[in-house]
C-alpha cells in the first residue's frame, strides 16, 4: 500500500461511518457542497465549535482523527 492510501481523510471517516454527504450536510446544517468542498478543497474547512462537536459525534473519532483528515485532502 502506498501512504496516502493509508492517510486518513475526511472522506474515508464519513464512509466508514456509512453516512452520505447528504446525511452529513443535514446534521451540520450546510449543504452537499460544503461537505464536498471540506473532503475535497485545499483549503482547510471553516466550522463553528458546534459542527466540530457534532462531526465528531456522527462521525465516532477522536478530535486528533478529524484534525489528521482535515489535513490530509487531495
Amino acid at each position: 500500500m502506498t501512504e496516502e492510501s493509508n492517510q486518513v481523510t475526511l472522506m474515508k471517516l464519513r464512509n466508514r461511518a456509512g453516512l452520505t454527504r447528504r446525511k452529513v450536510a443535514n446534521e451540520l446544517g450546510v449543504t452537499e457542497k460544503t461537505i464536498y468542498m471540506w473532503e475535497t478543497s485545499s483549503n482547510p474547512p471553516r466550522m463553528t465549535v458546534v459542527q466540530v462537536q457534532r462531526l465528531l459525534e456522527i462521525l465516532d473519532c477522536s478530535i486528533e482523527k478529524l484534525a489528521e483528515a482535515t489535513e490530509n485532502r487531495l
